[in-house]
């Protein structure tokens, strides 16, 4: 009787002792995961800090867009997706986009990618000068689209209070479209 209680105990331990094991080295696991989490939310967040330091924080005049020069500009499928463009101005101004046309360079056809835009017409702007204008441009993008390559282009007409002349400039915008996971999307 008492070899049968003391090899039951000795099982007992022993799942016990597996079952920590496993609890520990479950939390290391985890741990691990959370830690390069934060670390990539930190970098994320310097990059986004650094992003609209750059478009609100510089003092020039004219129109910066998101995605444009040698920004790097992403963003992730399913859902709605603002481009941003910033108007600073020393004089009041005027500002009108016209012509957006968006090309697929890789990954969903152009026919497809055309059909994200939701509003092609921002409508016409007043700057003044010192304030900060923000035209934006929705995307709606499906969920599970192939990881795409988009090029934004579109006219930026100008006309100032003196000369009611306008002007125009093109902008050429360079946005990766990248797929997000079930989880991601979840719980983003």
């Amino acid at each position: 009787m008492k070899k049968g209680a003391i090899e039951l105990s000795v099982g007992t331990i022993v799942i016990i002792v597996l079952g920590v094991t496993m609890l520990v080295l479950g939390m290391i696991f985890v741990k691990s995961i959370m830690c390069s989490g934060i670390v990539l939310t930190g970098e994320i967040d310097e990059k986004v800090s650094n992003e609209i330091r750059d478009l609100f924080g510089a003092k020039e005049y004219g129109v910066k867009c998101h995605g444009e020069g040698t920004d790097e500009s992403k963003l992730g499928d399913g859902g709605r997706r603002k481009i941003a463009c910033i108007i600073n101005e020393d004089e009041d101004s005027t500002y009108r986009f016209r012509n957006i046309d968006i090309t697929s360079l890789k990954g969903a056809s152009t026919s497809d990618v055309r059909r994200w835009i939701l509003d092609d017409d921002v409508g016409t702007l007043k700057v003044r000068p010192g304030k900060t204008t923000v035209a934006v441009i929705i995307l709606d993008i499906p969920k599970k689209v192939t990881d795409s390559s988009l090029k934004i282009e579109m006219d930026v007409e100008r006309t100032t209070g003196d000369s009611g002349t306008p002007s125009t400039e093109t902008h050429t915008l360079y946005i990766d479209v990248t797929h997000v996971g079930g989880f991601a999307a979840t719980i983003c």
